[in-house]
Order: C-alpha cells, then structure tokens, then sequence
C-alpha cells in the first residue's frame, strides 16, 4: 500500500505539512478577501475546501483521486454546504485563464511536475490573485540514502532545498513572491489534539488492515529519525 492510498482509506484530512493548525495560522497571518473565488488544488478529503465555504468564499476543491472527492463530497453534506468538488490534475487545471482570486496548494506540488503545475496555478489566477502553496523541503543536506529512503516512500522524484524552490518562483512570474520558512514539521500527534477531524471518514475495516499500519509504521519513523533534515515552507505569489 502507498502513502496516499493510506490517507484515503483512513479520510485523514490534515495529513499536509504543519496540519489543519498551519492552515489555520495562515489564513489568521494572510487573510483572504471577502468572498473570494478560490481554488483548493488537491483538496483531499474537503477538509479546508469546507472551512473555507463555511467562511462565505465561492470555492471549487479539485484531486487526482476519485475517491478523496467522493469523501469531499461526503462532507460537504455533513456540513450543509454548497461548494464543488472535482477529479484535476494540478499540471492541467480544467479551468479558463484569470478564473480564480486565490489558490490553494497543501502538500501537492512535489509530487507531481512542479515547474508545470505552479506555470498551471499562474495560468488560472486572476491579475492580483494570490496563491498560497505549503510543500515539504528538504531543510539541510541529507545523504543519499536518506534521501533515497524518503523520496521513495512519497513517491517523489527529489526533495528541493530552499534554493530550488526560490529559482523556480522567480522564473514563474510573479509581480511580488515570497517564501516563508523553512519550518519544522510539528508532531502529528499534536495537530490531532487541537484540531480534531469531527467529519473524518473511515472505510471499513482498516484499523484491522495490517498493510495501512505498515506505511503508518514507515510514515512515523521517517517524520521522528530525519527530522533534522526535513521541513516545509510556504509559497507565496501574487500575479
């Protein structure tokens, strides 16, 4: 099983570095405009999309995976709210030029064509809008075997440093860009006490899937042992 199957069957929805407390920090340090048109890319199970509706934004959450939207979905009618949720690829946004104020990115960009999706984010932001992207880094030099080790359980083909991260942001584009860390990814276990999921979706069974408690096994001694030399920053461009 893989990382990102393990999150769907669980319905982890804060699984993006720093959790649901980061997301939350960021909108209280970056506050959106009212009532924006804002687009989640990669939203998984809705968890941000919903907050964001329940604040009165006109949101759009889109994700490669099928059933992270079917759970999006799910949510979204727990909570009474009317937003859209939509199967995307964040390298082909199925969306015009200039159609969003503000996107979205948690934990995303790494694991796919980087330079390609956050040209696509460009694309589809409206000129003044805003895009926020929070991505895990690497935050000192590493061996290869850790890196190896790492990028192989993500499924990445390589961690960027700092350096990576501000070249490309450049190239792209933006009238004004900034990156803010990198920072330290906090304990799991913590972002879980504060900001508990009351609308997580569970498949059945899996607490008695041995193969889910293999890559939550992994997940925990790759976050406690190279934590020195991981972390994430977040993005910041304004077109």
């Amino acid at each position: 099983m893989e990382y990102f199957e393990m999150l769907a069957k669980l319905g982890i929805g804060n699984a993006h570095p720093g959790g649901f407390s980061a997301t939350l920090n960021q909108f209280e340090q970056y506050p959106l405009p009212a009532k924006a048109r804002i687009l989640e890319v990669g939203c998984g199970t809705g968890r941000t999309s919903c907050y964001l509706a329940a604040q009165g934004h006109d949101v759009v959450g889109i994700d490669i995976r099928p059933d992270m939207i079917e759970k999006a979905k799910t949510r979204a009618e727990q909570e009474n709210l009317t937003l859209r949720f939509l199967e995307g690829d964040a390298i082909s946004l199925p969306f015009p030029d200039e159609s969003f104020d503000v996107i979205l990115v948690e934990s995303v960009s790494i694991f796919t064509d980087t330079g390609k999706a956050l040209s696509e984010y460009y694309r589809a932001l409206r000129s003044g809008g805003q895009l926020f992207d929070r991505e895990m880094i690497e935050r000192n030099p590493m061996s290869a075997e850790i890196n190896q080790e790492i990028t192989e359980f993500y499924h990445v083909d390589e961690l960027w440093d700092l350096k990576d991260w501000s070249a490309l942001v450049q190239k792209i584009g933006f009238n004004r860009s900034q990156i803010e860390g990198p920072f330290m990814f906090p304990k799991s276990s913590v972002d879980l006490f504060e900001q508990p999921d009351a609308h997580q979706q569970i498949d059945a069974g899996s607490f008695l899937d041995s193969s889910i408690w293999e890559v939550i096994n992994k997940y925990n001694s790759i976050m406690d042992s190279y934590e020195e030399y991981i972390g994430y920053i977040l993005v910041i461009g304004i077109k």
